[in-house]
């Protein structure tokens, strides 16, 4: 087990040592050519989750209730995370959004979908012996090493109990979220830990939970965390300006990355400050949780 826990988590925190090096000895321009390269390697990566996970989301039965079971899981993880972490802050913020601002995010999401179903209509057209499994995994590990050179540039100014906090909760939250959801759906309680350990990262959960359980849950990952960020999306614009640590939780990993520009339209800088810290926090633990607790199933 232990053997198997090595052998799973090392090319990752490989990938993210080796980024993190490559970008605190590269140049600013070196890094921000290699960091703008995330976006191509996930929609790449989504294209090649389509494809392996192209024979659940055709089967109609189990796809439907992969989405429905993915919707309802998503949405306990954010009831829970929103109410642990409520509270309501004086925003004295004037910035009026911007109709782009407003849809950029709601934007990266769409195309997401797009590409997933692009590797699902790649499914129906290549080789059914083609190595779709293969090719996520090497795409994974090249995205977890752009990430590591994403997390070489971060500088948190100062400290706070809330840097701590939102991240500490939003990792409660999962528990209990997951604790709950056992009473809903068939699924065990490590199960459930491992299904929301991508913490909103869909470019990570799926592939890698895929690889490690099975093609069938690496779709469900997938959804949960796909929902999640949506879930996010709509929170920031609806109640970002009073309650940005609970959404900032809701968040979850895409905090530091895809909600963040959404975040610094919303919330104060210290809000910014504490999003940034607690993605950070939280994109370092996806993986290394989504292994570990793989080994209870």
């Amino acid at each position: 087990m232990i053997n198997n826990l090595i052998f799973s988590l090392f090319p990752i925190l490989l990938s993210l040592i080796a980024g993190w090096g490559a970008g605190r000895v590269a140049n600013k321009k070196t890094r921000d050519i290699l960091v703008g390269y995330i976006t191509f390697l996930v929609w790449l990566l989504l294209i090649s989750i389509g494809f392996q996970f192209g024979s659940i989301l055709f089967d109609k039965q189990l796809g439907r209730t992969i989405i429905f079971e993915s919707f309802l899981y998503s949405t306990i993880i954010t009831f829970i995370t929103f109410i642990l972490l409520f509270k309501k802050v004086k925003n004295t913020s004037t910035h009026k959004k911007s109709i782009y601002e407003i849809l950029k995010p709601i934007l990266e999401c769409v195309v997401a979908i797009l590409m997933v179903l692009i590797g699902m209509i790649l499914y129906l057209i290549l080789p059914s012996d083609w190595n779709g499994e293969a090719v996520s995994s090497l795409l994974l590990y090249i995205l977890i090493f752009l990430v590591g050179v994403d997390l070489s540039i971060i500088k948190i100014q100062s400290l706070t109990i809330n840097h701590f906090k939102v991240p500490l909760v939003t990792i409660c939250a999962l528990f209990i979220a997951a604790y709950l959801t056992t009473f809903v759906l068939d699924k065990s309680f490590p199960e459930l830990i491992v299904l929301g350990s991508g913490f909103g990262w869909f470019s990570l959960s799926g592939p890698l939970i895929g690889k490690t359980l099975g093609a069938e849950q690496g779709t469900f990952a997938l959804l949960t965390d796909l929902i999640r960020e949506f879930y996010a999306i709509g929170l920031l614009y609806l109640l970002g300006k009073n309650y940005p640590n609970p959404v900032i939780g809701v968040c979850g990993a895409t905090a530091m990355d895809s909600t963040l520009p959404f975040i610094k339209n919303n919330c104060s800088q210290l809000d910014v400050q504490i999003a940034i810290f607690s993605g950070f926090i939280l994109t370092i633990l996806a993986p290394f949780f989504i292994i570990f607790f793989s080994i209870f199933i």
